[in-house]
């Protein structure tokens, strides 16, 4: 990778536990250990950034290290618990960048090793859709092809109950797509996260990813998907 583009910190996070799918980012998909993937694609991606894995875990931090990725510091244990948010990893994250690695970001990028399957340009398009005058942040999403007439919340009784009325004259060509976040990448300004300390600020754009980007691996149903699309061939390192 070139020279560090000016502003861009792209951050991987990657911790070991996982109840779902123990020990999962350094678990090996189609000859490589999950989080390279993604190291992998930042590299493919042509964006120059300071890309720095947060990790409690001196194991992962080998691994990233050895596939292109920055780890100058371990993150702290409480942050690698079940109950810690990833806004409190990402503040910790850019606040050791500033304070200790003099590098003071003002777009903070996160992919999830989780979502390996993500394409190479989506880095590129998001930020491009950032650019556009009013955006806070981007996410990758997934389109929902269905009404809110046919969408369902369940009640106190087990009743399931539509989010919108019934209209029986849609037709599922007509319906405007839903979108529902998928995982693949998150996108914000410094400025928002301060603001806002919030993934999803309000003035928020989607991108668009297709179905085998928005695999999301967290169990072992999730993870034999994934050997399912390497060996089809539907997905490459």
């Amino acid at each position: 990778m070139g020279a560090p583009t000016p502003g861009l910190l792209i951050l991987v996070p990657a911790r070991a536990g996982s109840k779902g799918l123990p020990g999962k980012n350094l678990k090996s998909l189609g000859g490589l250990p999950l989080l390279a993937w993604t190291a992998r694609t930042i590299a493919a991606s042509g964006v120059s950034a300071r890309s720095i894995l947060t990790t409690e875990d001196a194991a992962i931090a080998a691994v990233g290290r050895s596939h292109g990725l920055e780890t100058p510091f371990l993150r702290p244990a409480d942050l690698a618990s079940d109950t810690a948010t990833m806004v409190a990893v990402v503040e910790h994250a850019v606040g050791w960048m500033e304070r200790e690695g003099g590098f003071a970001p003002s777009a903070i990028m996160l992919l999830q090793p989780t979502c390996p399957f993500r394409k190479p340009e989506r880095i590129r398009q998001a930020l491009d859709l950032l650019a556009l005058p009013g955006t806070e942040g981007v996410i990758g999403v997934k389109g929902i092809d269905r009404s809110l007439s046919v969408v369902y919340q369940e009640g106190p009784d087990g009743a399931l109950a539509p989010l919108a009325p019934w209209d029986e004259r849609t037709r599922r060509q007509d319906v405007r797509p839903l979108l529902t976040p998928n995982g693949t990448l998150y996108l914000t300004t410094r400025e928002s996260l301060v603001r806002h300390r919030r993934l999803f600020p309000p003035q928020l754009r989607g991108l668009v990813t297709d179905h085998i980007e928005s695999i999301d691996i967290d169990t072992p149903e999730d993870w034999a998907l994934a050997e399912a699309v390497v060996a089809a061939g539907l997905a490459t390192p």
